[in-house]
């Protein structure tokens, strides 16, 4: 098993529901284009060490294993996680309100812009900060989740499939009870 990826400092005590909700509306709010869960991390694990490390990733797995978005099974999760049914409450409203005004408000701009150079540009330029975001999260679950050499296998056949053939429901459906029994054996011999 590889070396913890967080530092051994406590937690910090929950947050208020004010303050949940607020964490939740600004990350919703600056990440543009994607990269939610990657900004989560950060400040729910590294800033504020609300969550540890192996509870976010544990989270993020179970949130992109569920249907619905993603970002809002985390924060779900998260919410639940540090202040109960209210706080998943909160987290939720937090992740999709807020952005759900700047949405109606951008959306009148870009239609009004998108059609210039200056338009594609800049909306090219928050696309490619995206895909750096979510990929240095790749990278990072990554390292965290490929601990030996059968889950790098399991791994390398998942990304191997999808990026042959596009949907990942029948991967999902087949490798996630392996890769889930291989974990069992794994930690039944230790």
């Amino acid at each position: 098993m590889p070396p913890a990826l967080e530092t051994s400092s406590p937690l910090a005590p929950p947050p208020g529901l004010a303050v949940l909700f607020g964490a939740f509306a600004r990350i919703s709010l600056i990440s543009f284009g994607g990269g939610l869960s990657g900004m989560l991390y950060r400040e729910f694990v590294q800033t504020r060490r609300w969550v540890t490390e192996e509870d976010f990733f544990a989270a993020l797995a179970l949130a992109q294993a569920m249907p619905g978005a993603n970002v809002s099974n985390l924060a779900t999760w998260l919410g639940y996680k540090l202040r109960g049914r209210v706080g998943s409450l909160m987290a939720f409203l937090g992740t999709l309100v807020p952005p759900a005004f700047l949405i109606i408000f951008l959306g009148a701009v870009i239609a009004r812009f998108s059609g210039t150079s200056s338009g594609a540009i800049i909306l090219a330029g928050v696309a490619a900060s995206a895909l750096g975001i979510s990929l240095s999260m790749g990278v990072r679950i990554t390292r965290r989740a490929v601990r030996d050499p059968i889950c790098g296998v399991v791994f390398a056949i998942a990304l191997g499939s999808a990026l042959m053939h596009g949907s990942i429901v029948l991967i999902v459906a087949i490798l996630a009870p392996v890769s889930v029994g291989l974990a069992y054996l794994g930690l039944r011999d230790e």
